[in-house]
């Protein structure tokens, strides 16, 4: 489908799915075997201008609206789905920076970025909330000429591969789960960070989220973004969920051309045709393109309305590609595994690894449950709060 991209925006998006391609294609299942983050892609991507997708261009990066912006992801998720998820979780953090950052705090992080490759991790999840969950156990208090933040922090994407981590804390420890959170970036060596698991999952194993915890860790005035209660609305957090989609849809993707080669291509004595001749093959197929068609229609949709939305407006939207991408993405890779047979199993095989990893992505909030009853709420007109405890 044509979205009506400027040739600059198509340039963007060719260019994503050429290095997905040529770089983050061919080192997907050694990162997925080793468990570690994916680097040298993370280099590739920024070698070809795509890490600042985030980043405003007033400070080097593209800016980009957020149609362009989701098939960038999507593309890159197509050649390794870590390289997709961790450049989005790295570019929202840039779209923090730029709603809440001061000029100075961005002359300071944007060319980290820009000029040297680094990458920004964001730090939410905590091991005692559900997913999702606005409310911080993890502190941020005042100590002399800056803060120090104490906490336990679950999925900790990035780390010990990011140069900065932004930290989802309780500023006023209070009751108020919006009022109070606060975002402060830390750099990667700061005193008092320990690992406290070991990240070995069924998938996503690229990018490398154990759990982490702040034992009086220093922040600088220049690492607090905004005030208590701004970030979640500058409507930034609802882009997780649609990057989120659009990540589900770029592995997916792989997947179904990977089996449709697969189909035209094989046969089995003593048929003499292609597995692509038989008709549970051609039904699967068309079942696996117009569920992805779908989510992805979805999610270009979402995104072409995002611009100028409020953040409850972005909630409903996102959740909409989300559920779709999520239940797409599952049948589509299952499927996958069920018409290329018992060898499809194999490490050699991209499916099994491709499935793992969504599989486990997909479990990243809203969940299936969440996205409905946003989307629910929206259909009857019924306000929609930011999380379950607002």
């Amino acid at each position: 489908m044509d979205p009506g991209l400027n040739k600059h925006q198509r340039e963007l998006v060719n260019t994503a799915e050429r290095i997905a391609h040529e770089c983050l294609a061919p080192r997907a299942a050694e990162v997925d075997a080793s468990g570690t983050n994916p680097r040298e892609s993370w280099h590739d991507v920024w070698q070809n201008g795509l890490l600042t997708i985030g980043v405003p261009k007033k400070y080097g990066g593209h800016e980009l609206d957020m149609l362009t912006y989701v098939m960038v992801i999507e593309k890159l998720a197509a050649g390794c789905t870590n390289t997709g998820m961790t450049v989005h979780m790295h570019s929202t953090v840039m779209r923090f920076i730029s709603a809440l950052g001061t000029d100075q705090q961005k002359a300071l992080y944007y060319p980290e970025i820009v000029d040297d490759g680094k990458l920004f991790g964001s730090w939410g999840s905590e091991p005692e909330t559900r997913g999702g969950s606005a409310f911080r156990h993890t502190t941020i208090t005042p100590d002399g000429e800056g803060y120090v933040l104490n906490g336990v922090k679950h999925f900790c994407t990035m780390a010990g591969g990011a140069h900065r981590y932004m930290i989802h804390c309780n500023a006023q420890n209070t009751t108020d789960p919006i009022g109070s959170q606060l975002l402060a970036l830390i750099p990667h060596d700061v005193a008092g960070l320990s690992q406290l698991d070991v990240w070995n999952t069924l998938g996503m194993r690229g990018t490398v989220s154990p759990s982490m915890k702040l034992d009086k860790c220093a922040v600088t005035k220049d690492g607090v973004l905004g005030e208590p209660g701004q970030g979640f609305y500058t409507g930034v957090t609802q882009g997780f969920s649609i990057g989120f989609a659009a990540a589900y849809i770029g592995a997916a993707q792989a997947a179904l051309d990977f089996t449709r080669e697969f189909c035209l291509n094989q046969s089995f004595a003593p048929d003499p045709g292609m597995v692509a001749d038989g008709l549970v093959a051609q039904r699967t197929i068309a079942e696996m393109t117009m569920a992805l068609s779908s989510a992805r229609m979805s999610l270009y949709d979402a995104a072409s309305r995002w611009e100028g939305a409020s953040a409850n407006e972005k909630t409903a939207i996102a959740a909409r590609p989300k559920y779709m991408a999520t239940v797409a993405a599952l049948e589509v890779t299952a499927k996958a595994i069920q018409i290329t047979g018992g060898r499809s199993v194999h490490k050699s095989w991209p499916l099994e690894r491709i499935y793992r990893d969504i599989r486990t992505s997909t479990l990243m909030p809203p969940t299936l449950d969440r996205c409905l009853e946003l989307i629910g709420r929206a259909e009857f007109n019924l306000d929609t709060p930011l999380n379950r405890d607002a």
